[in-house]
Order: structure tokens, then C-alpha cells, then sequence
């Protein structure tokens, strides 16, 4: 089977991880892999694992752009015998809808995320992720809000939950020596339990909601790191700054940056915490975290209902609400389960959520475009 994926762009995040690690998994199975997008970071990643990639203006909104893209896409599917494409963002997969038309190629889509429904115009251009002969949610939270909002009958969408690397995720493969040297870098006390939230210093991933929690808990014993790098609206991190400073927590706080060893950072970590203002639609880290054995506190709507057993393997809070949060949190600290609590979600996330597990349902995708017969 020769697979051509389709997406805006390889810098970094869940979508564009999702395509290099299913491109990986076709090359595995036999096939012919193909992404074209705009190139980024993961493009040597991508080639190095037998794939290849064709640049194209594919993060472009503009009309001209995805008209141009289609083309050269129609083009490229003639030319190497394209046999299955698979969209993954937006502007791409209306590039992708005109040249499977043209050519009359299987078209399937994942839909990533929930995509702001603001009016019909918003509506209709997110509609292009619903346009596959059959279209890949990748949570239970995610198949609902296509199912609620675009005309996309249940029988035509297959659920494959986003997965971990346990060649990466494995607690037994961080050295204690390194692990030693991190606690040195950033000055971490021993036998103080780590908060670690990581993500993007973005406003939605709740780190002002997460600090003005742990100022209710000021009485315990704690130290926080917030991994993540910042958006281009730095202003917004000089506010959690002002909010450190202003609130006595600069001894307990520290604002690691932008990290590619986060797994690292989980086996550093007691709690781990995902305080997102706007559901997640699936949420990796809490995935990662769980399958490093780490107890996940996480606002309870989107993909962590799904992942996380509430009371079990970690905490679920009223998404937004500050004492609801500090409440979880002083409840995880005070909790003498916190190590039964991590094994219980580390094989949870083991059976359920492997990277392995997540490519072997979008092939089963993949397979069930030519033979329905698969899905019974």
C-alpha cells in the first residue's frame, strides 16, 4: 500500500508526532510512506525512518495556496501511484478532498481536535476533516463532538486514541545519575514531593489556575516545575512570574523551559498535573505521565475522563475552578497510595494506550477503505 499523509507543517506536537510515527508503522508493515507538508524539525526524523517527504505550502490558509497544493498533490499521486491519502489538519485537507476527487484516490481523515465552530463560514472550512470515506477520532470525546456538530453517521468513524513510546516513556530507562544531575540544575530538595505541570505557556493549558492553586496549599510541602516553552505572547508569562513574585512562591516555583527529555521530568515528578481551561482532545500528557507511573491531577472534561480513573490512578477537578484544584492537589499530597496509584495507571495506559496500538487502528482504517469486511 502506498500511503501519502497529508499536514500543515513537521515542527512539533500531536499531530505532527502522530504522522511521523504512523509513517513510521506503514514502512514496518511493508508499505510505501509519503508525508507532504511544509517541512519543519521532524522532517530529518521522518526521512531517516524510510519515508518521504514532498515540501509543499501546505500551512496556508489562502485559497491560492491550497488550490496551488492540490494540484502539485494530483500530481504527485499520479506520479508515484498513490494508492490511500490521509489528512490531518484543516487548510491541507481541503488541498487533499480536490486532488482525491481529481484522481479519484481513498480519501480518510483524522480529526485532532475540536476546531472552534464560530459561525457557518468556521463551520464549513472545518468540515474538511469530515470528508474522508472515513474519518479517525482520536478519543471518545472527539467521535461525540463530530458526530454532535457535522452530519458524519457513527458507522463511518473509527476511534485510535493517541499513544505513548515505551521505548521513550519507561521509567527503568532514566539513569538515576541523570536524574541526580536534573535535581542539581534546578535545585531540587530531596524528599519534597514535585508538581510538575508541563506544556506550552499558553493561557489555556490553566497554569495561572494552577499557581493560584497552589497558593491555598501554601501550608504543605511541595516544589513545582513548569516545563514548556512560551508562545510569542510572552506578556502572559510575565504574568505567572508576577503571580510567583507577588504571591511568595519564588523558592518553590521554577519555569524549566522548553525540554525534548520531558520523560525525564515525569521520573522527576510525584504528581503530575494537566489543568487545561478548554477540553484536551486527548492529552498525552496525562498518557505519559501514567505510563512513567506518575498520578495525574487533570481537569475532568475532554480525553482525561477517558484516560485517567479518578480516585485510582489520579484526581479529577471541576475544569477552571481554583479551590476544586487545590483541593485535588492537597488530597494527592497528603496521599500515602501515591506509588499503588502510579502502577494502577501505568497498566492502565500499558494495555490501552501504546503508540503501537494507536498506529494498528489507523491501519485497520487504512485496510477497511479497500475491504470493509475488516471492521466486522
Amino acid at each position: 500500500m502506498k500511503v501519502l499523509q497529508v499536514t500543515a507543517a513537521l515542527e512539533q506536537g500531536g499531530v505532527e508526532r502522530g504522522t511521523v510515527e504512523m509513517a513510521a508503522y506503514i514502512v514496518a508493515q511493508g508499505g510505501q510512506s509519503y508525508v507532504a507538508s511544509q517541512g519543519g524539525r521532524m522532517v530529518s526524523t521522518l526521512v531517516q525512518q524510510g519515508s518521504e517527504h514532498v515540501l509543499l505550502p501546505l500551512a496556508q490558509r489562502n485559497p491560492f495556496f491550497i488550490l496551488y497544493s492540490a494540484f502539485k498533490l494530483v500530481s504527485l499521486i499520479r506520479q508515484e501511484g498513490i494508492d490511500l491519502v490521509h489528512a490531518r489538519s484543516r487548510a491541507p485537507a481541503w488541498s487533499a478532498y480536490i486532488a482525491t476527487r481529481i484522481t479519484k484516490t481513498k480519501f480518510i481523515t483524522t480529526f485532532h481536535g475540536t476546531h472552534r465552530i464560530q459561525n457557518c463560514f468556521k463551520k464549513f472550512y472545518n468540515s474538511s476533516m469530515v470528508r474522508g470515506e472515513r474519518v479517525i477520532a482520536i478519543s471518545q470525546f472527539i467521535k461525540k463532538h463530530i458526530m454532535d456538530n457535522y452530519d458524519v453517521p457513527e458507522s463511518h468513524i473509527d476511534v485510535a486514541p493517541r499513544g505513548f513510546d515505551p521505548n521513550i516513556f519507561d521509567r527503568r530507562l532514566i539513569s538515576p545519575e541523570h536524574l541526580k544531575l536534573l535535581n542539581s540544575e534546578f535545585s531540587l530538595q530531596a524528599d519534597v514531593p514535585v508538581i510538575n505541570l508541563p506544556g506550552r505557556l499558553t493561557r489555556w493549558k490553566g497554569q495561572e489556575l494552577f499557581l493560584r492553586a497552589l497558593v491555598e496549599i501554601k501550608d504543605l510541602p511541595w516544589q513545582t516545575i513548569l516545563v514548556g516553552s512560551a508562545t510569542k505572547k510572552s506578556h502572559y508569562v510575565e504574568q505567572l512570574k508576577e503571580i510567583v513574585r507577588t504571591e511568595g512562591l519564588a523558592d518553590r516555583v521554577t519555569f524549566v523551559g522548553n525540554r525534548t527529555d520531558i520523560e525525564s521530568f515525569y521520573a522527576l515528578s510525584d504528581i503530575v498535573v494537566s489543568a487545561s481551561l478548554e477540553p484536551e482532545a486527548f492529552g498525552r500528557v496525562a498518557v505519559e505521565a501514567q505510563a512513567m507511573g506518575v498520578p495525574v491531577v487533570a481537569s475532568a472534561h475532554g480525553g482525561s475522563l477517558e484516560t485517567i480513573m479518578d480516585g485510582q490512578s489520579g484526581w479529577l477537578f471541576t475544569p477552571g475552578d481554583i479551590n476544586d484544584l487545590a483541593t485535588k492537589l492537597r488530597t494527592a499530597l497528603m496521599s500515602p497510595d501515591l506509588v499503588k496509584m502510579g502502577a494502577t495507571g501505568q497498566k492502565l495506559t500499558w494495555e490501552k494506550y501504546t503508540v503501537d496500538k494507536m498506529c494498528a487502528a489507523e491501519w485497520r482504517t487504512y485496510k477497511a477503505v479497500f475491504n470493509p469486511q475488516v471492521l466486522l
